[in-house]
């Protein structure tokens, strides 16, 4: 190779090692600005989840409160008096103000738990207003037989609020863990799956035109 040549074709691997290494450089500050605005973006969406999640399990501690504002032990009709009636759906009515904002900021799995938390709520509501008025009209009437169905709303109740209060420290628990996430995690995996896509696949051994034979 005389040196003309030579010289043509090291300025040729310069530029190429130059054009590498600014296309290296460009891709690497494309990676940060799209971590850094995702970064932001979850930033965003963290403040207002924290305060819905506060405002909900708020709202849920006070109706357990209230529904704890009796004697111990199982729930029975006298327990429901107007004033322990009016309270819990008073409490309730609060944490059904709230639950959409959970539902609505997300992520998913916290919604659900708050949707599950919310369906129970809305049962705990309606049997206080049951059982409060078999109770207003017993004691208009003592004579009066209960309605059959009393037992059944009794243990009813006691079987929406046993799993309800279970449940409330599963929310608290993916609240903090959703509060926690920034995101990075969810990143790294779409990258991966957006490198893998724009992969050409390999060739199989199959492909192309069948080789003729040559044998005899």
């Amino acid at each position: 190779m005389d040196a003309g040549l030579a010289a043509v074709c090291g300025a040729l691997a310069g530029t190429f090692a130059t054009i590498g290494a600014a296309f290296a450089a460009g891709r690497t500050q494309l990676e940060s600005a799209r971590i850094a605005a995702h970064l932001e973006h979850h930033r965003q969406r963290r403040e207002p989840r924290h305060g819905f999640y506060r405002a909900f399990i708020s709202a849920m501690e006070e109706l357990q409160t209230a529904i704890g504002q009796r004697k111990p032990g199982p729930h029975a009709l006298s327990d429901f008096t107007s004033t322990y009636v009016r309270e819990c759906r008073d409490r309730a009515s609060s944490v059904k103000a709230v639950w959409v904002d959970v539902a609505l900021a997300g992520p998913e799995h916290v919604s659900t738990l708050a949707e599950e938390l919310a369906q129970s709520v809305d049962v705990i509501s309606s049997l206080c207003a049951d059982l409060g008025r078999i109770r207003e009209d017993h004691a208009r009437n003592p004579a009066g037989k209960l309605p059959q169905e009393t037992i059944a709303l009794l243990i009813s109740f006691e079987q929406t609020v046993q799993p309800m209060t279970e449940n409330l420290p599963k929310f608290r628990k993916a609240a903090r863990n959703a509060l926690d996430d920034n995101g990075l995690s969810n990143l790294r995996t779409s990258s991966r799956r957006a490198r893998s896509a724009a992969r050409p696949p390999l060739a199989s051994d199959h492909d192309g035109p069948p080789v003729p034979d040559t044998g005899p």
